[in-house]
């Protein structure tokens, strides 16, 4: 029995069937598309960072993405699925996070908007039912915290530059909703539902995007970051709850 979700637990590839298989199959891939396109939007800012600092961040985060990625590999391999044949579905990395791999601003706005999203939801993923999973994630949420961290002194700095850090809200006013979307998918439905229900995750998603936007609030008030519109999630179709939609306007 899994303590933090009160489910049984699936300890090895061949207990996970049928309904179970299938949703945790299409959560690895969800992360899986997200940690292989951070890896290349990492890699690819090597070139345009503009610091040696940045420069041998740039690299070790993209390192550390794509060793996240060969762990889901050998997961993949494990319940008899191709890791090449789910990772050539993917759309390109700029299209999947919706920003330019060359401007050094964009980034930094993914720096800080895209790594603590992943964060919450390897959260989630570390207490999962699916013991193999769990197991993996205990390093790979240490590495993105660092991510995250850097994403902050990131704002910080943008925002002492008052014209930088116009452009830096006008960016993230395109990437929060996109992330939303992308990270978290629907908050809604019979899918979220079974989730919790058998250990994936430990929490609804409202309830993760909800911690994910709080968490961020606190640095966004202190640099004087505002969040998007409403209409900025509505123009992509991000799907936003009610408790959601409060959070986002508590900073306008």
């Amino acid at each position: 029995m899994n303590e933090a979700t009160n489910a049984p637990t699936i300890r090895t590839a061949a207990e996970a069937k049928g309904g179970y298989r299938e949703m945790l199959l299409r959560l690895m891939t969800r992360q899986f598309y997200a940690e292989t396109a951070t890896a290349e939007v990492f890699g690819r800012s090597i070139g345009c960072a503009p610091s040696l600092r940045e420069k041998f961040l740039a690299a070790e985060f993209a390192g550390e993405e794509a060793e996240h990625s060969a762990r889901l590999c050998k997961l993949f391999e494990a319940l008899g699925e191709d890791p090449e044949k789910v990772h050539a579905k993917r759309p390109p990395a700029a299209q999947f996070w919706s920003l330019d791999l060359d401007n050094w601003i964009h980034i930094a706005v993914f720096n800080f908007t895209v790594d603590r999203a992943g964060s919450q939801q390897i959260m989630e993923y570390r207490d999962s039912s699916y013991e193999p999973w769990a197991k993996e994630m205990d390093s790979v949420l240490r590495d993105e915290e660092g991510h995250y961290g850097n994403g902050v002194e990131n704002l910080r700095e943008f925002a002492r530059d008052p014209v930088k850090f116009a452009e830096f809200q006008r960016l993230y006013n395109q990437m929060l909703p996109v992330t939303i979307k992308r990270a978290f998918g629907r908050p809604t439905g019979p899918d979220n539902d079974y989730c919790v229900k058998v250990g994936l995750k430990r929490h609804p998603t409202e309830q993760v995007v909800n911690r994910y936007l709080e968490e961020m609030l606190g640095y966004m008030r202190e640099c004087k970051l505002k969040f998007p519109a409403m209409s900025a999630f509505e123009k992509i179709g991000a799907e936003i709850l009610p408790s959601t939609r409060t959070v986002l306007m508590s900073n306008q």
